[in-house]
């Protein structure tokens, strides 16, 4: 009766879970990477709606509203830094400056570095768990915004818009939507006040894309992954059938 392997054999075996190894592994790390990052991004979706209702009592007036009045940038974000635990300003970056002057270089989904910023004029923030925030220019009056970027993870790769940096907006009734969603007062393509550089708002699969050569292309992840839906198939998810390429 035979007993044991012969030293071919575990060989063989060695090799085989090598290979499964290697090809299962980095698909396990991607999805843990994607779960993480996709609680954090519902964790920062409450912290901003909590916010933008706590401002709301404090003032009697919506975030939006307070902002279009106020008409300056670095003022809006000041006042919104104020809530949030160990706020501070890291960077006066702006889109007048070269990108390499921004704090750190950021990525598009199909994984190339971009040379532009969403949300390039009020320099970036960070608070006590490491999150980054960055900001658009003021909205007009009667219309939602600002606009705020925000790295979940701060200075945690991957840095990359869709997958760690999600576009949001502060509306006039008092909530905070991910940028994708629809909203009677959302700013949309040929209103007079519509500028891509300044206020703006995207929506549709379009803005979503694995393929974006700019950052606007990855814009309106935010609402799909809020969603876990993959914005080309409403069957599938974001984390791990859209994000993974499927």
């Amino acid at each position: 009766m035979k007993k044991g392997f012969t030293l071919a054999e575990v060989l063989i075996t060695l090799g085989v879970i090598g290979v499964v190894s290697a090809l299962t592994l980095p698909s396990i790390i991607q999805g843990t990477q994607n779960k993480e990052l996709e609680v954090r991004l519902k964790t920062t979706y409450n912290q901003l709606n909590q916010i933008s209702q706590r401002f709301y009592v404090d003032n009697g007036i919506s975030f939006s509203e307070w902002a279009a009045d106020k008409g300056n940038v670095m003022a809006y974000a000041a006042e919104f830094m104020k809530y949030y635990k160990g706020g501070q300003k890291i960077s006066d970056y702006t889109y007048e400056q070269d990108i390499s002057k921004a704090p750190y270089p950021m990525y598009l989904l199909g994984g190339n570095k971009t040379n532009s910023v969403l949300c390039d004029d009020g320099g970036f923030d960070s608070e006590i768990s490491g999150k980054l925030f960055f900001f658009n220019n003021t909205p007009p009056a009667g219309l939602n915004g600002p606009i705020i970027c925000v790295d979940v993870n701060g200075y945690q790769k991957p840095n990359t818009f869709g997958k760690d940096i999600f576009v949001f907006q502060f509306t006039i009734d008092n909530l905070v939507i991910p940028m994708g969603q629809k909203h009677r007062n959302n700013i949309q393509l040929g209103d007079p006040n519509f500028n891509e550089n300044q206020q703006f708002f995207y929506e549709g699969e379009t803005y979503c894309s694995r393929a974006a050569t700019k950052p606007h292309l990855n814009s309106a992840c935010a609402y799909y992954a809020l969603q876990d839906m993959s914005p080309k198939d409403a069957n599938k998810t974001y984390w791990k059938d859209f994000l993974m390429g499927k």
